[in-house]
């Protein structure tokens, strides 16, 4: 069977079309797109071209924008950079061993919020997701988000070729604000781990984002969907198929390619995980599945847990960050060249200034960002100033030169993920050190003079 006859089944399509009620646009990704000789392995369109998109065989994902309610969705995946097929290669021992410890803590704490979700297995982990509906107390949502003033523009200001006019302010707030309670959330989930980690050594370290590890391997509680403008981020559906591994060629190697199956993303019920990873890479039993009642994909969108978040949040000194960081504003561009442009690189070290005077692709990698933010916040900067600082060096990469992603909000995305844990004590900085540099290999001139560990 292959994909296309896989998804002209009914009850496939019944749960495709469940979990994207409500969603603006879908995207389409996959190997077919790059037979066509296109550039990128994806495209969006309307609601209505979802039958095309199945008929190709696609992966499916459904818009993050929508017209019902904000969705809060956390991204966990295994991850590791020095052997990226690893979670293809071993999946049993990936799933059940690295990822299970950390899957338990997230149950746990999501169930001590009273917070109702859909869980969905992936190529590489977990989605989490939950629907704050707008008619549902939203305002509260949008009252802890923060909008870039530049951000602010690109919305009002959109035009997209689908038809798309402006995306309204409370959908921009409520975006916003469900990345900051799940950012507390998921700080909540690296604390609970590293207190779990003292009995149980087989919990692995936890980062956000794909950060360079020594020793390799690690759990990602990616937050970066919400470091875009809501119209360009979209996420999987269940009961899609999952061809990230076929389309990676480069980076996983052709064995990925030729000998691992078209895996299904899918909703986790009652089973085992041991039988989730059989059906998971077989079309028919995806399609027997799909006939239970519990596979139901309908998004949760019982606000209740996440008031329970918001409640917390609004007491912690994570919310006090926040708003310390919404107080004030970027320099103005027009004073660049006296304030960010004017800071002395030669302050820091060999390999802080290359990921800077380098900036494609170097400042945009997680690692060297978190980087420059510790260095910067133990000069005496303030988060605020490193986000602008960071704004100034994303502003000509060519991936915001057009008006769909934005530098601002990306900057300020990221001074806030990796500043937040620096503000609360959190983040010891144990990897700001030359020898961890080097054993990533992201290290330029061994011997140059300088010690990471100075900024620690």
């Amino acid at each position: 069977m292959d994909i296309s006859e896989y998804y002209k089944n009914q009850n496939i399509k019944d749960r495709i079309y469940e979990f994207m009620g409500g969603a603006e646009h879908i995207v389409g990704y996959g190997e077919y797109e790059l037979l066509k000789k296109k550039p990128q392995p994806y495209y969006s369109a309307a609601m209505s071209d979802l039958n095309s998109m199945l008929e190709k065989g696609l992966d499916i994902l459904r818009s993050m924008l929508g017209n019902y309610g904000t969705m809060i969705s956390l991204d966990v995946e295994y991850y590791n950079t020095k052997n990226p097929a690893e979670v293809y290669l071993n999946p049993e021992a990936i799933f059940k061993n690295k990822l299970q410890p950390v899957r338990e803590i997230i149950k746990e704490i999501y169930g001590n919020y009273n917070i109702s979700y859909i869980e969905v297995i992936t190529g590489q982990g977990y989605h989490y997701h939950s629907m704050w509906p707008f008619r549902n107390e939203h305002s509260q949502l949008e009252e802890i988000g923060q909008l870039e003033p530049t951000l602010k523009e690109q919305y009002f200001h959109r035009e997209s070729r689908l038809g798309y006019k402006n995306v309204p302010v409370y959908k921009g707030l409520g975006f916003s604000g469900a990345f900051r309670l799940l950012q507390f959330i998921t700080l909540e989930i690296i604390n609970e781990a590293g207190k779990k980690r003292k009995i149980n050594k087989n919990i692995l370290p936890i980062q956000f984002c794909d950060i360079e590890m020594s020793p390799p391997g690690g759990i990602s509680l990616d937050l970066s969907i919400y470091s875009d403008p809501i119209y360009m981020r979209a996420i999987r559906v269940p009961f899609g198929t999952n061809q990230k591994h076929k389309v990676n060629k480069k980076k996983l190697g052709e064995q990925i390619v030729e000998n691992i199956p078209i895996q299904i993303n899918l909703p986790i019920t009652d089973l085992s995980l041991d039988t989730i990873l059989k059906i998971r890479r077989d079309f028919q039993m995806a399609i027997d599945y799909a006939k239970e009642p519990k596979t139901k994909c309908i998004i949760p969108d019982l606000n209740i847990g996440w008031l329970n978040v918001l409640s917390k949040y609004k007491n912690s000194k994570l919310y006090e960050f926040h708003k310390e960081f919404d107080s004030k504003e970027f320099e103005k561009e027009s004073d660049w060249d006296k304030t960010y442009y004017a800071f002395k690189l030669n302050e820091l070290p060999p390999c802080v200034q290359f990921s800077i005077a380098n900036p494609e692709p170097h400042i945009k990698k997680p690692t060297n960002i978190r980087t420059i933010i510790s260095i910067l916040n133990k000069k005496g900067w303030s988060f605020k100033d490193i986000g602008g600082f960071l704004f100034s060096r994303f502003k000509n990469l060519a991936e915001f030169a057009s008006n769909k992603y934005n530098a601002e909000t990306r900057a300020s995305f990221f001074a806030q993920l990796y500043g937040a844990p620096l503000y609360l004590g959190l983040d010891k900085k144990m990897d700001l050190n030359c020898i961890s540099h080097q054993e990533i290999g992201y290290c330029i001139r061994p011997w140059c003079g300088y010690n990471l560990s100075w900024w620690r």
